[in-house]
């Protein structure tokens, strides 16, 4: 938000309205003509405000014979956006990997890396300014556009105290200030969210009808997490600890153990390869090797194997009962499952199947059409979100 009174504020406050339509018509061009009508500014103004664009390099006139052809009269002068005028990092910091993207102002990836993350929150930070560097040296050295980033967390982050909590995956947040280390060694500002909550951002953007606008996002790989959406926003609570799923207490959900239990120690990836283990021990029959990959088991769980359906049953009784509280509490439209169990069918369907008898009415379940790149997605989103509001200033304030 440009704030300030006076001729300059005033003038930076227009060309972030004319400069917000760009954004929304990309990647079509418009005309000055639209764009007054659309801001309410006078058609000078508006002008103005596209040559100040265009000299900063942001916005550029498109030839009439590309925009005329068939038509009869004086054409509209239309100019659009130039896609790579700025360029933002997204990355997927999860317990396993980094996705680190170089995205335009588009949205459209120009390059991407993905990388394993390392035992520590400090040697992954390193990975992404790393992996950042290295991205923008492979596009010619376009480091000066870099506007934003956006970080997802395995876990909570406090902005007050600029610290990520609650993330038993991945050690070493507590003295680490991610946020501040990450802008200062990128030179951006960044955008520091839960990883399931920036996939929950991507999904929303994804749905193309109104019942997607109360949902919840509930990813499912080596943790659970769950992103929520209320009437079209992302719901952080009031210590933006909102979603943590994967830590309620289902003690006596599928495991004899004494003391707590939690929705992620029976339905995780890392709990259902146990629990595998656990049933070829006690006898059933699979055609799988004892070390198999979930994946694996989901595959042979859809066919019958014994020890693989009995693993999946567990894990998806568990998740039936966590979404049950889920939606006594808020009631959602819809609920998409992601990451690298949940947004595979086979566990959509089992959770499903063992859904209604806990619900009179349940909710719409869906795999993730996204998949493990949801994260990703929604950090790349967000990061342009955050251009929007520096763009302008930084661009016409030269």
């Amino acid at each position: 938000m440009i704030d300030g009174s006076g001729s300059w504020a005033l003038r930076l406050r227009n060309g972030q309205a004319v400069f917000d339509e760009f954004m929304e018509a990309a990647p079509f061009p418009i005309s000055r003509a639209t764009l007054a009508r659309r801001t309410g500014l006078s058609k000078p103004t508006v002008s103005a405000l596209v040559s100040d664009l265009e000299d900063a390099g942001v916005v550029s006139l498109i030839p009439p014979s590309e925009t005329s052809q068939g038509r009869i009269g004086r054409p509209a002068t239309p100019y659009a956006l130039v896609p790579d005028a700025a360029l933002v990092v997204g990355v997927d910091m999860g317990a396993t990997k980094i996705i680190v993207g170089v995205a335009d102002l588009l949205g459209r990836v120009l390059a991407e890396d993905r990388i394993e993350t390392g035992s520590h929150a400090r040697v992954a930070v390193d990975t992404v300014v790393g992996a950042t560097t290295r991205l923008l040296e492979t596009l010619g050295g376009k480091d000066h556009l870099l506007e934003s980033g956006c970080v997802g967390v395995p876990g909570v982050y406090r902005p007050r105290l600029d610290r990520v909590e609650m993330s038993p995956n991945l050690a070493g947040f507590a003295d680490l200030p991610i946020r501040a280390e990450l802008s200062e060694r990128l030179g951006v500002p960044v955008t520091i969210e839960n990883d399931v909550n920036l996939a929950a951002v991507a999904e929303a953007e994804a749905m193309d009808d109104l019942g997607g606008l109360d949902f919840v996002a509930i990813s499912v790989g080596t943790g659970i997490g769950a992103g929520l959406v209320m009437d079209g926003r992302l719901y952080r609570g009031g210590h933006g600890a909102a979603g943590e799923l994967g830590s309620i207490d289902i003690c006596g959900a599928g495991d004899d153990r004494a003391g707590r239990l939690t929705l992620e120690d029976v339905a995780s990836a890392p709990a259902i390869r146990r629990r595998f283990r656990q049933a070829i021990d006690t006898g059933l029959t699979s055609r799988l090797e004892r070390d198999a990959e979930v994946s694996e088991i989901l595959l042979a769980a859809s066919s019958g194997d014994e020890a693989a359906s009995e693993a999946i049953g567990i894990a998806a009784e568990a998740m039936a009962s966590a979404v049950a509280w889920l939606c006594w509490f808020s009631d959602p439209a819809r609920i998409v499952f992601g990451g690298g169990v949940g947004s595979n069918p086979t566990f959509v369907d089992a959770v499903r199947s063992k859904l209604d008898r806990h619900l009179d009415e349940t909710p719409e379940l869906v795999a993730s059409a996204l998949g493990n790149r949801a994260a990703f997605t929604g950090a790349i989103s967000t990061a342009r979100a955050s251009v929007r509001t520096t763009f302008v200033r930084g661009r016409l304030g030269r």
